[in-house]
């Protein structure tokens, strides 16, 4: 194939999957996919030799135990509010009412585990609960009028360990990080929720069919 047509096509392609890019993002993305093409014999042969899912996973783990450390330190504002607070009380407010069992499925947490955080918010004052009408049996959250105040300072307090842990990226770096990890979180988020009570062995044919 020749280089221009190469260029166009992956283009098509990229444009397709992220309609709201520019021309600098998808030189960025085009330049990263194409990165192992222009370096040196040495340095391929360390590449070939390394577990990429690995060394990916192992660095999105570090940056997230980054982001807990400063976030931590940014709620010592707040004395008695636990991060995980936080993520609970967004997943609540994006619904404005949910289904405690819904809430914790949308933040990745064991349900019973979830479900003891979510109680210690609403014994805070912070959520408001009542019973399902379309199922006695569950309970219905959403956040309450001191819940809602705390979640929008919450918001402004914690940006400041987002923007320490990634001011230094561009603005055309940050988009395109969150574009390519967009559709595995989306991916993932689905392949979790139908298969629940499954081993991870069985997930891996599940995954390459989601693709």
């Amino acid at each position: 194939m020749k280089p221009i047509v190469e260029l166009i096509t992956a283009w098509a392609d990229y444009e397709s999957k992220n309609p709201a890019a520019n021309a600098a993002e998808f030189c960025s993305h085009f330049l990263m996919e194409h990165k192992a093409q222009v370096l040196p014999a040495q340095t391929m042969i360390r590449l070939q030799d390394q577990d990429a899912d690995q060394e990916l996973a192992n660095l999105i783990s570090q940056l997230n135990s980054i982001h807990v450390i400063y976030a931590k330190a940014v709620l010592k504002e707040f004395p008695g509010i636990e991060l995980e607070w936080f993520y609970f009380m967004k997943a609540i407010e994006k619904h404005h009412e949910a289904r405690k069992s819904d809430v914790v499925a949308a933040v990745f947490f064991e349900q019973s585990t979830g479900i003891d955080i979510l109680n210690r918010i609403k014994k805070a004052g912070l959520l408001i609960e009542r019973s399902d009408p379309a199922d006695k049996r569950a309970k219905l959250v959403k956040l309450s009028p001191k819940g809602e105040k705390l979640l929008q300072l919450l918001h402004q307090s914690l940006s400041k360990a987002d923007q320490l842990l990634f001011h230094e990226l561009s603005a055309s770096n940050k988009k395109l990080l969150i574009n390519l990890l967009n559709d595995i979180q989306l991916k993932h988020h689905i392949l979790i929720s139908e298969n629940k009570h499954k081993q991870l062995e069985s997930l891996i044919p599940s995954a390459e069919t989601l693709e």
